[in-house]
């Protein structure tokens, strides 16, 4: 028997900083980053994290990249925030399962700017992962006694109960493995911003005008906000001419409700 040898994961970590880039970002960049201090088998998750920075207000749309032997499972968008450094800042964790050992290329990733829908789309670069099989056998030149076929029988037996076993553990720990992911990604998503959005988007459906709530939310999450999202939410508190219904819409869509 052959010991399996220590995992190396290649992985594209890399920030982008071309004419055509920097245009449509604002002078700014593209980061992508995965976890290098793990092995990867079959079974696995990946868990891809994009994130755009730029010096101009814009959105983004990902579309993800694929690959036949890593399944796509979800997403997870986070809105886009100022840093204290004056830059925007938007952020997605995409997630996918590993169905097979060997080379993985996830590619054909592209960032479109829905704030500005006649720029052009930025192609993400591919990233390279490898997952390792579970063990192979090697020939052996040394001489083995023959055994009777109950022996062998016994041991085939044996051999098959134990794949069995540990193809239902790697089972069960992929789906413990994805369901923690999913659900820290979904925790911290919960941010305070999301969570006013949500309570003014409710009063709105109820027929209410929460206007000191949107005056607060306004003071404090201004700068997450689009201009059109401002716009919208200064009309509703100081205009009577102000469309709640297309306000709740554009909360939605904003901040993925």
């Amino acid at each position: 028997m052959n010991t399996l040898s220590r995992a190396q994961i290649i992985v594209s970590l890399f920030f982008v900083f071309s004419k055509c880039g920097g245009t449509i970002l604002g002078a700014g960049s593209i980061a992508i980053n995965v976890d290098r201090d793990r092995d990867y088998y079959p079974g696995d998750i990946i868990e891809l994290e994009y994130s755009v920075r730029s010096n101009d207000y814009a959105r983004y749309a990902l579309q993800e990249p694929q690959h036949r032997s890593a399944r796509y499972l979800e997403t997870q968008p986070f809105p886009v925030r100022k840093r204290q450094d004056g830059q925007y800042e938007q952020r997605w964790v995409v997630l996918y399962q590993i169905s097979r050992s060997g080379d993985i290329l996830l590619q054909g990733g592209v960032l479109k700017n829905e704030t500005d829908p006649k720029s052009e789309s930025v192609a993400l670069e591919p990233v390279s992962i490898v997952s390792q099989g579970f063990g192979a056998e090697e020939d052996s030149n040394t001489p083995v006694m023959l055994t009777d076929d109950s022996s062998a029988q016994a041991r085939s037996r044996w051999a098959y109960l134990l794949v069995a076993l540990a193809g239902i553990g790697v089972g069960a720990c992929a789906w413990w493995i994805k369901n923690k992911g999913v659900v820290r990604v979904a925790d911290e998503q919960k941010s305070p911003l999301v969570a006013s959005a949500e309570r003014l988007v409710e009063k709105l459906e109820g027929g209410q005008t929460p206007t000191s709530e949107l005056e607060r939310f306004l003071r404090d999450y201004k700068s997450a906000c689009s201009p059109s999202l401002i716009e919208s939410i200064e009309q509703v508190v100081y205009s009577k001419n102000g469309q709640k219904l297309d306000l709740k819409d554009r909360l939605r869509k904003e901040f993925s409700l």
